[in-house]
């Protein structure tokens, strides 16, 4: 039986180096001619989309428009897609690569993403990390504001490409913080935290993942997770 496997992006396979608070800030000012947009937003578990809401919100007093969205959108991966390329401070999550390679080897084993990044800019990041390959398909930004909406979409599209259903006990979201991990339970899917990204044990007690581990690093025990659900 073939196991899905959801990952999230930021701070689960890498982090940008704050490149994407960059694109976005001239994006933001280019567009409204509003400087220093980000403030102190916390990026943590929000999808891109609800980022838009909360800075236009705040910046703007209202919701942006489906146009203005869509033109923000545009300049920001325009930007963005420089900017990643010479990101001093980009890096990889530990083992992230041997994880992957050694999934991808695994033909019970379907690798997807289910991250609240846009498309366009996600497969950026993965690209620069050079393990975009690894993920053909999965959920997207574009395709939903909320995490557990994106995580269904990433099921469909996973579904739809494998040409066959992945049961819901063998679906696990991969992710670092404690929204990733809610909005597994919400859509009734297997949940591996990491805390690869600041996160402790004690931000999983409220909603508490089916595993925690340190990071990617350790193959073994993370095939460990896997195998354990089964039981």
């Amino acid at each position: 039986m073939k196991t899905l496997l959801l990952f999230d992006i930021d701070g689960t396979l890498l982090l940008t180096g704050g490149a994407g608070k960059i694109a976005f800030e001239q994006a933001f000012e280019e567009i409204f001619e509003v400087p220093n947009a980000w403030k102190n937003l916390d990026p943590h578990g929000k999808t891109d989309p609800a980022i838009f809401d909360e800075v236009a919100t705040r910046e703007l007093g209202r919701l942006l428009t489906p146009g203005e969205f869509d033109l923000l959108m545009e300049r920001y991966e325009e930007i963005f897609e420089e900017l990643i390329q010479i990101s001093p401070k980009f890096e990889l999550m530990p083992g992230v690569p041997q994880l992957l390679e050694h999934l991808s080897q695994d033909k019970n084993i379907f690798l997807a993403l289910g991250t609240g990044n846009f498309e366009r800019a996600g497969r950026m990041k993965l690209k620069r990390g050079a393990v975009e390959h690894y993920f053909i398909t999965g959920g997207f930004g574009n395709d939903a504001r909320e995490r557990d909406k994106i995580l269904q979409a990433a099921v469909a599209f996973s579904e739809e490409h494998a040409r066959k259903p992945f049961p819901k006990d063998r679906t696990f979201v991969i992710g670092d913080t404690e929204y990733d991990i809610a909005a597994a339970k919400k859509a009734g899917l297997r949940s591996i935290a990491v805390l690869t990204n600041g996160r402790t044990r004690k931000d999983f007690e409220k909603d508490p993942p089916d595993h925690i581990l340190d990071d990617l690093s350790d193959i073994p025990t993370f095939m460990a997770c896997l195998n354990t659900s089964l039981e």
